[in-house]
Parts: structure tokens; sequence; C-alpha cells
């Protein structure tokens, strides 16, 4: 089966995110949204995708879980923002969901918390919420309902993580 190749019109943009074993890491994010971590592995004379996504923070998270190696770089740009938190709530997930490759991440920078559904690192979809104070408030819930358990604890979880008291949702 041959590697799926992207050409250079299909990239929108390139940073340099990091270094692997004294090799640059670089962030490409495609025309159609789609973020991917290059680099060179240990072992390894050519770059390759070390992991992809939806999101560039979930993607460099899934790099830095990965590469324990990995020594992120200062950034410039607010889409790979060092202050941007990650985390994965997937343990929410139903047994089924997990084994047909879903994921459940919140991200947030400063007050912007969103959490994402995803299915083999593809958005299916995203939840906005913002803190305000001590609450967490849900400004869009446009998820499927068979995520609708997994997300009240993810935004429980993320809330307690926080040292928020409380969970609103905005009608």
């Amino acid at each position: 089966m041959e590697k799926p190749v992207i050409t250079a019109n299909e990239i929108a943009h390139t940073e340099e995110v990091g270094m692997l074993h004294n090799n640059p890491v670089r962030m490409l994010r495609t025309k159609g949204g789609f973020w991917i971590a290059m680099g060179k592995p240990k072992g390894k004379h050519k770059e390759e995708a070390l992991a992809a996504g939806s999101h560039s923070a979930i993607v460099k998270f899934n790099v830095e879980k990965q590469f324990p190696d990995f020594q992120p770089a200062m950034m410039k740009s607010e889409n790979f923002s060092d202050s941007t938190v990650v985390d994965q709530h997937s343990h929410f997930l139903s047994d089924d969901l997990r084994k047909s490759g879903h994921d459940l991440y919140s991200i947030q920078n400063g007050d912007k918390v969103e959490f994402h559904i995803t299915k083999f690192n593809s958005a299916i979809a995203k939840v906005d919420s913002h803190i305000e104070g001590k609450t967490l408030v849900i400004d869009s819930l446009k998820a499927p309902s068979h995520f609708s358990s997994a997300l009240a604890k993810a935004t429980t979880e993320k809330a307690n993580g926080s040292g928020l008291s409380k969970i609103r949702i905005k009608a």
C-alpha cells in the first residue's frame, strides 16, 4: 500500500515546533485544516509524520506523549502557544466508541475551552465554552447525543481540574 503524498500546493502553513533527537519537528497545516507533525524519529533517516489531527494542540499533545524526547520550541504563532493546555478525556467514552477510533479532548487557551470529539484524529464535533469567574460556561452543545454522557463527565472533570465550582449551559 502506498503512503499518501501531500504536495506543496496542499500546505497552507508550516512552522517549526521543536526538536526530536537533534532534528527539527515541523507542524504543517493543510489547506483543508488538517494538522501534521513531521520529524525524524530515532534511527530513521527520512522525515515522516509523527502525529496528525484536526487541531494543532491535539497533534502537539500526541507528539509529546508518543516521543518523550521531544523538546518544544518557543512558539511564535498563537496556534502553537505553549500556554494551551490539552487534556484527554477519552476514558469517559464507551468501550465501543474508543475501539472504533473515537477520542475526547479539552483544549484550554486562556479563558477559552473547547471540547473536541475526534474519530481517527479527524474532528466530528466541537463544543465551545469559556470560563467566567468560577464557572465553566458551555456556549454551544452541537454534538451527537450518544456523546452526551462522556461530554458531561469531561466538562465536570475539566471544571474540577481548573478549580471551578459551577458549570452553566448558555440558553
